[in-house]
């Protein structure tokens, strides 16, 4: 069976893999993922990745702090605001990807120009079309195991933007965040890497039933939020760069059948970290 790997070294031996960064807001993905970097450099000397350029969707600098980051690690960026491309032609929605194409195509002349070999989508919020992803290795990180499969539908049962607090609701008794290759399918391609556990923790005398009912509403978001920084920390912020380390080492290869396989063993429901 034909594998094909994610990134070569060996035929990029005058230099490390460069990494794009897309994100929307905080960045704080982003931030790790940088901070690692540096920590790879101060620790052993050299880093097998180097994030070299941003790109936002978001130009407002009260939403998005790409400015912030691109000035303290002296990164070029950019920035095309995606609703004000839309509006620009006529559309009052993002729902035409065909248009989403046209828009992507802009971004790949900025990945091009940067000789990008691998992006990172940290905390971006618009759906990258075949543009990008078929032209290069593309992660996304999600806060949910993607693994979990939903007996009813056969899909994965936590994805979207509401992932943890599904989970929650669902009675899961912890939460994973997860690394997949992004695709046509929102959060539905190949696993990469699976995070240690977040327990969840319910409050005293309170019930799954209670938090489905409206006056605990605000206490159901409340709790969302607090599992997914704690996810954060223990997740996102780890399996991220980790996830980038593995693919810039040549590590990370895909058949034809989209199963990935690392350091030559296939993981098709990702390779798990345990606790």
């Amino acid at each position: 069976m034909t594998r094909k790997l994610l990134y070569d070294p060996q035929q990029n031996q005058e230099r490390t893999m460069r990494v794009a960064g897309f994100m929307s807001g905080s960045g704080t993905n982003i931030r790790k993922i940088l901070e690692k970097e540096q920590e790879l450099k101060q620790r052993e000397g050299k880093s097998p990745y180097e994030l070299v350029f941003l790109f936002s969707d978001v130009a407002d600098p009260e939403k998005c702090k790409i400015r912030e980051i691109a000035q303290e690690y002296n990164l070029p960026f950019e920035i095309n605001d995606i609703w004000e491309f839309y509006r620009s032609r006529g559309h009052t929605t993002k729902r035409d990807m065909k248009l989403r194409e046209e828009y992507d195509k802009i971004t790949l002349g900025y990945l091009k120009e940067h000789k990008i070999d691998c992006v990172a989508l940290g905390g971006y919020m618009s759906i990258v079309t075949h543009i990008i992803f078929k032209t290069y290795p593309t992660i996304n990180v999600h806060p949910a195991d993607l693994s979990i499969i939903d007996p009813m539908t056969g899909r994965r049962k936590y994805t979207g933007d509401h992932a943890v607090r599904d989970a929650i609701l669902a009675g899961e008794s912890q939460i994973r965040a997860s690394t997949h290759l992004a695709t046509e399918e929102v959060d539905g391609g190949p696993l990469l890497l699976i995070s240690k556990p977040v327990p969840i923790k319910l409050p005293p005398n309170i019930t799954i039933e209670d938090l489905k009912s409206e006056q605990h509403r605000d206490m159901l978001e409340n709790l969302a939020q607090s599992h997914q920084e704690q996810l954060k920390k223990v997740g996102d912020w780890v399996i991220f760069p980790l996830t980038l380390i593995y693919i810039a080492k040549g590590l990370v290869a895909l058949d034809e059948n989209g199963v990935v396989y690392i350091e030559n063993r296939p993981y098709p429901r990702g390779l798990r970290l345990n606790a």
